[in-house]
């Protein structure tokens, strides 16, 4: 890496020492929290269950610590922006943020390192799995909690697999077997995957498992890019043949985001659906899926290279404690609160029992002994136990500030691929233009 890489992590460091130092001196994480505070949280705005169930619960914890909550909501599209510009004014007017954890290289400098707090309460941090932990860890320092993750995983259709005999495929070669068999006797696509390209990079996902499976990734140890290389190739060929050559997905793949492919899998036309887990609850909700689709869906670990090993995709939402907080000792209480094991395993044993308010209804778990909790995994069918596995073969994309132009280059890539254009082509091209994004940001020597 190049010495400006190495002088600006030496200047977070010493930051980090002085931030540390300073909020010792002014009893920033001393234990004296003021319970006449109200701690601001923003979320970003919809109907989430889980954050549904924070709102419904925080009234148990002002009862319990005499701190009061409000909520704050933002579209998602401006909760980036939100954040930023209170961060540059370092106005406080939110104490605690959720957002999006590719975010979170561009929003650090907002807020505030754990490190005090976690040690000066003894806090069990490897609670979560690692990859995800690593994902709220910036040079060193963790700035947010992953209270809210998602896993990859195969979902399809029973009904349909066991009028064919065929069993669920754990590698790539079974799942092309079991594709073609669909596709060849049934009037359905037998996968619905997403080519299309912008979303914030989504046609990405299902795109590193075949690459990551493959050996392969997307930057070396010296952030050269690497996605190029014969595994690179070999494994996004595979990826986006199954459109173009084997012709197994859906024809209308080529324009869709996950949205769209969801929905054509709810619609009862496809019969293999890959993404994030919390989708579940819709396949088998009478609401959002087709008749023939509710009580038909199954899950699995997304398949492999055969010999390889797995490696799937994951995110989460985290939440963290701003800079400008006037309030970090209460926020801390609270996140330390949402945070619970109990809170989190109940939330979601209610809503497997049919028992929570629906509008508070969730299936977030990110916590290791709620994934593995054997009552939530018998009211589950082992769902938690699928997802456990997943978190364990897990990696997420570069935590990087440059992502998001890099993820719009290899997002048109993919599109640009599965609509005909040369994989090897477009993979060198792809690569010079990131190589020289990361040659101006200062990546190289």
């Amino acid at each position: 890496m190049k010495k400006f890489i190495k002088k600006s992590k030496f200047l977070l460091v010493f930051v980090s020492v002085l931030v540390l130092v300073l909020s010792g001196c002014s009893g920033g994480s001393s234990g004296e929290v003021d319970t006449s505070k109200t701690v601001k949280v923003l979320l970003s705005a919809g109907d989430i269950g889980q954050f549904n169930a924070w709102k419904a619960r925080s009234e148990e914890f002002t009862r319990e610590t005499g701190i009061k909550v409000e909520f704050l909501e933002t579209p998602y599209d401006n909760l980036l922006e939100n954040i930023t510009t209170d961060g540059i004014s370092n106005g406080g007017a939110y104490d605690l943020v959720v957002f999006l954890d590719s975010m979170g290289p561009a929003l650090t400098q907002f807020l505030e390192p754990l490190d005090s707090y976690i040690q000066k309460d003894n806090f069990d941090v490897e609670r979560w799995p690692k990859s995800l932990v690593e994902l709220s860890t910036f040079d060193g320092s963790i700035y947010s909690f992953p209270v809210r993750g998602h896993v990859q995983m195969m979902f399809y259709r029973d009904d349909i697999f066991k009028k064919y005999n065929l069993e669920v495929p754990t590698t790539w070669d079974e799942f092309d077997i079991v594709a073609k068999t669909i596709k060849d006797n049934e009037n359905m696509d037998a996968i619905v995957p997403y080519y299309k390209t912008g979303n914030n990079g989504q046609n990405l996902f299902m795109w590193t498992s075949y690459l990551w499976g493959n050996k392969g990734d997307i930057f070396d140890e010296n952030y050269n890019p690497i996605f190029n290389n014969k595994e690179g190739i070999e494994a996004t060929q595979r990826y986006v043949d199954l459109l173009v050559k084997d012709k197994v997905a859906a024809a209308s793949s080529v324009s869709y985001g996950e949205q769209e492919s969801r929905t054509h899998f709810k619609q009862g036309d496809g019969a293999i659906w890959i993404g994030w887990w919390w989708v579940y609850s819709e396949f088998n909700s009478a609401e959002a899926s087709a008749p023939e689709v509710v009580g038909n869906v199954k899950y699995a670990p997304v398949p492999t290279w055969d010999g390889k090993g797995t490696s799937t995709n994951i995110s989460s939402f985290p939440l963290a404690i701003t800079k400008g907080s006037k309030n970090k000792d209460a926020a801390w209480e609270f996140l330390k609160w949402i945070s619970s094991p109990e809170e989190e395993l109940d939330i979601v044993t209610q809503t497997w029992e049919n028992t929570i308010d629906p509008s508070q209804a969730s299936t977030v778990v990110t916590q290791i002994d709620n994934l593995k909790d054997a009552k939530l995994n018998e009211l589950s069918n082992n769902f938690y136990q699928v997802g456990a596995e997943g978190f364990e073969n897990s990696k997420a994309l570069p935590n990087i500030p440059e992502w998001s132009q890099i993820a719009d280059i290899l997002s048109s890539a993919i599109s640009n691929m599965a609509t005909g254009a040369s994989v090897e082509n477009e993979l060198n091209k792809a690569a010079s233009q990131v190589e020289a994004i990361l040659q101006s940001a200062g990546y190289y020597e």
